[in-house]
């Protein structure tokens, strides 16, 4: 047993920065909660981004955060940070890995944070001073970047110099991203085998001298172009891989040696029934089964991680990374330890006992079946493209030119068959040739199939403008008033110029763009768009003349932005100046509209769980919110679930919202202590999420008061609960109606539905009525050929409406059994038509001298112009004649006529033809010489009957 586990690394480093006074916060999600830059989280200091930027609300128990200490689940593969090619090939890289964070927010800097490092490696880890290394920035010059004099001097108190290294901004100078906080860092690395000078081989890539520790020292930001900016307050944020320091203190040269991965080399044993296990094979680094165990056991825990905080694989994006690594994984098992499909899903619980302690919500029954489930799905799905792929991989190497396997192959490969590129060039390697990556990423482009990082969303106010405004002594704005429903007045106490970048004195009425101007009160009651409400829009009044529309409303860093325009209404309108007196007034018509849409969001939630979850207890998963969006329109609301909603329950969610209205249920709101509300039975909040103390809990027909009374109460799960800040109705039967206007797939495994209320709701109703009636009065002029097309042009018409989910999908189905019937009973129709034409043509043929009259000119008025009939009656006619003769039919109805035209082989033997015929009465016609047709007019049968006689008797004489 060693000294030195896993689980004792990771608390003795908690524990020493929690006696230094910094707070434990919870690893965040891999997942990232509304940061568009990022695919997964790939370090510890991604939640705390508003910090560094200073943008999270101060009125928020995280907005105070100082100082802060965790150990963060990490993902790096996909984007810019992207470990995944190396896993499996060396003994330190991973796709998923833990890291231990230490973060100072504007408080202490680089001499506590280089202090406190030293002082934990040596004398809590006791790790030999003199197998450490240190290094500091050494400058960028061509980028007017000084070196990082500070931090040498500071390390140099402490280390021996030959043990302090300069270091280019490659690897001493940490950005987050292509924008975003920056700046100098410092690494410390460890010498596995001692007793030398290793300085040499620091960051050199060899595995004895391998990187522990960085110290960013956040001091700038990274503009869109490239530009650095002093941060306004310095922070620290320092990382240390889990992993590689538990191989240190358990001395083991690889990371897969340490008590982390044991478990999950013996269930990969276990699974695969693979001869030899990991540690008879461990020093092989260049065997493939070494490889394949260290890649099954390092993507397990990766996608164990990964869907347990909610991700999903997928064909695009984060969700194709996923995909990726499964599809790695299952290859190396079947390939190369001779496991049978199904075995990696079975690895789950070994993830499960190893993380589950600590992270204590992968232990839930659900998420684990949910979790085998879904990878279950994809290895099955995987195994049935892996031999037809394999045979393709074969013929792209047979057609190989110059060892190289083209970029069409590879993207073919990936596209067609779900092979990975990587895999591709691992198997291509196995065969000594390369890939041509050009040709496969211009094929990739081509096709529009890239995903990865999108560019960070802008503010209005960044991190310089929100420090500006606290050094003019502006407070952040009070906007508790945004739940009293009342216009109020405020004081103006400042103004901001999006277009100047500069704060003035005064709006001045020619200033109207759209959203170039922000307002920013002492209070307000207008709500800021946050928790997935859009914002609040209105007017804020100085005087008769001096009106700003509020457009859109923003909190960032604690102040309420009014974004909008001055409107001039006259040549007397007015400027507003700062410390203006101002009327807030908000739009309460459309807040109502909105809050409607938000209360309801909290029951639709509830009727998901009550109708998805408690009445299919057989669903493996259960039903979480994945994201949401509160408009005046409509609420749409995200949630995990694996299949479709059918008819049946989308009827019972719609059934439970309206019963849930008509109850008349008061909505409930209060601020409550964060640790007291967790504990409310039947709450819902969103994984991952980071919640303000106090928090706003939302209840729909109970009283917060009573849930605190009884927090563990089981009666509760009867309630819709949640931790909510956004404005909501006093009375659900405000809501008045509900409609489910549609459910789709967003990805595998989440669902989106869209619902609306009051007005919205029953115009949805009223379209729907109007089309069904338009569908009643189709099918009541008979199952016609018109009929079947009227009905396909009225399908499309019902795809595209805003109408209830429910009216659709049943409207739809009418309307595809009404085209089938019409159909079928056009087809009916039309044979009872045929058998009549070819009993009138036998009827015909019975008196008929052919010999007298060889060509057959005739007028039918019964079967209108349709082909098939006149088709049946010139067959019947001819088959029952006796003798050769030619048939010239003219079919008529109202409007239109169709001539058919037919010849005997007798007769186009002597050089007759059909088409010379037709033409010659018609003055057009197309088909061969034995058979012809052509359309006309009604009012042209006769003339054109003439003339068809006509020529019948010069044929007559030519013959």
């Amino acid at each position: 047993m060693t000294e030195w586990p896993v689980n004792r690394v990771r608390q003795e480093f908690l524990k020493f920065f929690e006696q230094r006074g910094h707070k434990f916060v919870p690893s965040s999600p891999v997942v990232p909660n509304n940061d568009p830059t990022l695919l997964f989280i790939n370090a510890g200091m991604n939640q705390f981004k508003n910090l560094f930027l200073g943008t999270a609300d101060p009125n928020t128990e995280f907005g105070r955060l100082t100082r802060a200490a965790n150990s963060q689940l990490c993902i790096r593969a996909g984007g810019k940070h992207n470990d995944l090619d190396d896993v499996g090939r060396d003994t330190y890289h991973h796709t998923f890995f833990e890291m231990l964070g230490s973060w100072s927010f504007g408080d202490y800097f680089k001499r506590d944070a280089i202090r406190w490092a030293w002082e934990l490696l040596t004398e809590v880890y006791k790790l030999p001073k003199d197998r450490l290394y240190v290094t500091y920035f050494e400058g960028d010059p061509e980028n007017g970047i000084a070196a990082d004099e500070e931090a040498k001097q500071l390390w140099l108190e402490l280390v021996k110099p030959e043990h302090v290294i300069s270091g280019n901004a490659k690897d001493n100078f940490w950005e987050m991203g292509d924008i975003g906080p920056c700046g100098p860092c410092s690494e410390v690395h460890f010498d596995r085998l001692g007793g030398r000078n290793a300085a040499e081989l620091v960051n050199k890539e060899d595995p004895m001298v391998i990187e522990i520790w960085n110290l960013v020292f956040m001091q700038f930001e990274r503009h869109e172009d490239g530009v650095l900016v002093p941060l306004p307050k310095m922070h620290v944020d320092t990382g240390m891989g889990l992993e590689r320091l538990t191989s240190i203190m358990q001395d083991v040269h690889s990371n897969y040696d340490t008590d982390a991965w044991t478990p999950l080399f013996e269930a990969i044993q276990a699974v695969t029934g693979y001869e030899k296990s990991y540690a008879e094979i461990r020093d092989q680094n260049d065997s493939d089964a070494t490889v394949a165990y260290r890649v099954i056991a390092d993507h397990i825990r990766c996608l164990s991680v990964s869907l347990a905080d909610g991700a999903m694989p997928d064909s695009v994006g984060r969700g194709f990374v996923l995909r990726r690594i499964i599809r790695r994984a299952v290859r190396y098992g079947l390939q190369f330890l001779g496991a049978k499909v199904g075995f990696f899903s079975e690895l789950v619980d070994a993830v499960v006992a190893s993380l589950g302690p600590f992270f204590t919500h992968m232990q839930d029954p659900r998420t684990v079946q949910r979790i085998k489930t879904v990878l279950a799905d994809e290895e099955a799905s995987f195994a049935k493209t892996w031999d037809v792929g394999l045979k393709h991989l074969n013929k792209a190497v047979a057609d190989a030119v110059d060892n190289t396997i083209s970029g069409d192959n590879a993207f073919i490969l990936h596209d067609r068959y779900g092979f990975p590129v990587d895999l591709t060039c691992l198997l291509a390697e196995k065969a000594g040739l390369r890939v041509d990556m050009n040709g496969f990423h211009a094929a990739m482009k081509a096709n529009q199939l890239s995903a990865g990082r999108v560019a960070a969303a802008k503010t209005f106010l960044d991190v310089h403008q929100l420090e500006e405004l606290k050094q003019m002594g502006i407070a952040p704005t009070e906007d508790a008033a945004k739940y009293i429903w009342k216009n109020r007045t405020a004081e103006v106490k400042a103004i901001f110029n999006k277009k100047t970048g500069t704060f003035v004195d005064m709006l001045m009425p020619g200033e109207e763009g759209e959203e170039d101007i922000g307002l920013i009160m002492d209070v307000t009651n207008f709500y800021a768009e946050s928790g997935g409400q859009i914002y609040d829009t209105g007017r804020i009044v100085a005087a008769a003349d001096a009106v700003f529309e509020v457009k859109k409303v923003y909190n960032l860093g604690g102040y309420v932005v009014h974004l909008g325009r001055m409107m001039t209404t006259n040549s007397t309108a007015v400027p507003i100046p700062v410390t203006s007196s101002v009327d807030l007034q908000v739009d309460y018509k459309r807040r109502i509209a909105i809050a409607a849409n938000h209360s309801m969001t909290h029951v639709l939630n509830w009727c998901l769980r009550r109708v998805l979850e408690d009445e299919a207890p057989e669903n493996y998963m259960e039903v979480q919110q994945k994201g949401s969006l509160v408009t005046e329109e409509m609420l749409r609301f995200d949630f995990s679930y694996n299949s479709r909603v059918s008819q049946e329950d989308l009827a019972k969610i719609e059934k439970a919202l309206n019963e849930k209205i008509q109850q008349g249920l008061v909505v409930y709101r209060k601020e409550v202590e964060l640790e007291k509300a967790k504990h409310i039975v039947g709450l819902r909040q969103m994984f991952g999420e980071k919640y303000p103390d106090p928090v706003s809990v939302i209840s729909v027909g109970v009283p917060v008061d009573d849930l605190l009374a009884k927090p563990e109460s089981a009666e509760w799960r009867a309630y819709a609960v949640e931790f909510c800040g956004g404005t909501h109705l006093s009375n659900i039967k405000e809501a008045e109606v509900a409609v489910i206007l549609s459910e789709e797939a967003l990805m595998k495994g989440v669902r989106r539905i869209v619902v609306a209320t009051r007005d919205a709701a029953r115009e949805a109703r009223a379209r729907g009525e109007l089309l069904e009636k338009e569908y009643r009065d189709i099918v009541a002029g008979g199952m016609t050929d018109s009929t079947a097309k009227s009905l396909s042009v009225l399908n499309k018409k019902v795809g595209d409406s805003l109408i209830p989910l429910t009216v659709k999908n049943s409207l739809r189905e009418e309307i595809d059994g009404s085209v089938r019937a019409a159909i079928a009973n056009v087809k009916a129709m039309a044979a009872q038509l045929r058998e009549k034409a070819t009993v009138a043509g036998r009827a015909e043929a019975e008196a008929y001298d052919a010999v007298e009259n060889p060509f057959f000119v005739k007028r039918l008025s019964d079967f209108g112009a349709e082909r098939e009939a006149l088709q049946a009656y010139a067959d019947g006619f001819t088959n029952a004649v006796q003798g050769d003769v030619g048939v010239f039919l003219f079919g008529t109805d109202a409007n239109k006529a169709l001539a058919l035209v037919t010849l005997p082989k007798a007769f186009t033997a002597k050089k007759l033809s059909a088409v010379d015929w037709a033409k010659a009465a018609i003055g057009k016609g197309g088909g061969k010489p034995h058979a012809a047709q052509s359309g006309l007019t009604a009012a042209d049968v006769d003339v054109a009957m003439e003339k068809a006689l006509a020529e019948a008797a010069k044929m007559k004489t030519a013959m």
